[in-house]
């Protein structure tokens, strides 16, 4: 079942019917009854699978306080079927579906996260074996994320909230920019990245900037896209998920933007990867050591590949480059007497300028393939004068950047302002108009209304 099916949208108005209609302190029935049958629908071979890390996580939590060996069987035997697949990738075969439960790689990190927090007496093992269920299931972000925390998700889930209009309203707004993002910017993005990397070398110049600009756009609205969607809908019961970007491409150091991209991801690692290896604590050569492991660790989580890798170790390359000239840059900027304006500007436009460098390795399959797009960076010639350019028609790429910028401008105003809050505050007539428009605008402009099928979010691949 996909996020963007109606029989999702369905299942959600009956868990949520159901949820106000239950009592208050067994609300939670209703979010478990939604998160098995969209597990149910989704996913039925894996089922026992997931029956597997579930009950055998639970059992070994109440069991590993203070204890590393027990600790470390627990992760290996619950989250079995995650290193499985990073080993099936390794040897280049595939494994059944019936061992690979939907959104394994990210119920794996919860579980680790919930074994690593009960072993270390940060929480206590949850004694309900359903109210654990529904945390490691809970259905608006099993499958792509944000990932939770027992200690931030769990009382939310359990606990049963009242009716609020607000919340709707706010989840409503969430949905919609959700959609907003998935048909006007990301699939349509997706095309021209698409076309691009479709073959590798034959495009020059402008084309090979713009293709892969295309990929980074579509990477970034797909997942921003998703994770809304997630937080809408667990608004509709009261629920509110971590936010997983903080405007990252404000950022002015690759340093910065890995604490503002896929933050619960980046949490996790700092959390459960970073600090255990020591941190920062026992001298530079170990801190960037350990950064290094951080990044293995996320390269091997999003695929088992040289290329996956060698994304992860040119990140860190980028900070320790960032670190190490960070005071000659600063003495420069003194010495020309720049404005403070100017150095952020162009420091934020050298970070983006390496982030889509840096994803040529993501997205490539091969390094044969990296090499031919590189090179097709410095290879400049005029813009093709024909009416498709990377798949897109003139008026395909008017509607693109007209929705990109006017997402853009958003995104300024929710820097300095809540525009959810603004909309909720208007008069109800003026609200409808606004929720039909923009409904109009998405099935209408949208990837949807000239007949393009919409994609399955692309971080659920991960």
């Amino acid at each position: 079942m996909n996020y963007l099916t109606l029989e999702y949208g369905l299942l959600v108005g009956a868990a949520a019917a159901l949820y106000y209609l239950l009592p208050l302190n067994r609300r939670w029935i209703s979010l478990l009854a939604g998160s098995a049958c969209f597990y149910v629908l989704a996913s039925p071979k894996s089922v026992p699978v997931l029956a597997w890390m579930i009950v055998s996580s639970w059992l070994f939590s109440k069991k590993v306080k203070g204890s590393y060996p027990l600790l470390s069987a627990a992760i290996i035997l619950s989250t079995f079927p995650f290193f499985a697949h990073l080993f099936s990738q390794a040897l280049h075969f595939s494994l059944s579906a019936f061992i690979l439960p939907l959104g394994l790689s990210y119920i794996s990190l919860q579980i680790i996260a919930y074994l690593s927090d009960c072993m270390h007496g940060r929480i206590e093992a949850e004694k309900n074996l359903l109210h654990y269920v529904l945390f490691v299931s809970f259905f608006p972000q099993v499958v792509q994320g944000p990932i939770p925390r027992y200690g931030r998700l769990a009382p939310m889930l359990k606990e049963g909230h009242r009716f609020e209009e607000e919340n709707f309203q706010r989840g409503f707004l969430k949905i919609l920019l959700a959609l907003f993002l998935k048909f006007l910017i990301a699939d349509r993005a997706g095309i021209a990245a698409n076309t691009y990397y479709m073959e590798a070398g034959v495009y020059t110049g402008p084309a090979a900037w713009l293709g892969t600009t295309m990929y980074l756009v579509q990477l970034y609205a797909d997942f921003l896209a998703c994770v809304l969607l997630s937080q809408g809908v667990a608004r509709f019961f009261g629920i509110l998920l971590d936010d997983n970007f903080d405007h990252p491409f404000t950022s002015q150091s690759n340093a910065e933007i890995w604490r503002r991209w896929h933050i619960t991801l980046g949490s996790w690692l700092r959390d459960y990867i970073f600090f255990p290896l020591g941190g920062s604590r026992k001298g530079e050569v170990r801190r960037w050591f350990n950064l290094c492991m951080v990044f293995l660790f996320s390269a091997l989580w999003h695929g088992v590949s040289l290329t996956y890798l060698a994304w992860g170790m040119i990140n860190v390359v980028y900070q320790f480059i960032g670190a190490k000239t960070l005071k000659a840059r600063d003495a420069f900027w003194e010495r020309i007497h720049g404005s403070a304006l100017v150095k952020k500007r162009v420091r934020q436009f050298i970070t983006t300028a390496m982030l889509i460098l840096s994803s040529v390795l993501f997205r490539s399959y091969g390094f044969r393939t990296v090499l031919k797009n590189l090179q097709s960076f410095v290879r400049f010639h005029p813009l093709p004068e024909e009416a498709g350019f990377l798949g897109l028609g003139g008026i395909e790429w008017i509607l693109l950047l007209l929705a990109f910028f006017s997402f853009v401008i958003l995104q300024h105003f929710n820097q300095k302002m809540d525009p959810e809050a603004m909309v909720i505050r208007w008069k109800w007539p003026v609200r409808f108009c606004f929720y039909v428009l923009v409904i109009a605008v998405i099935m209408i402009f949208g990837t949807y209304g000239f007949g393009y099928d919409a994609q399955a979010f692309i971080y659920g691949e991960f």
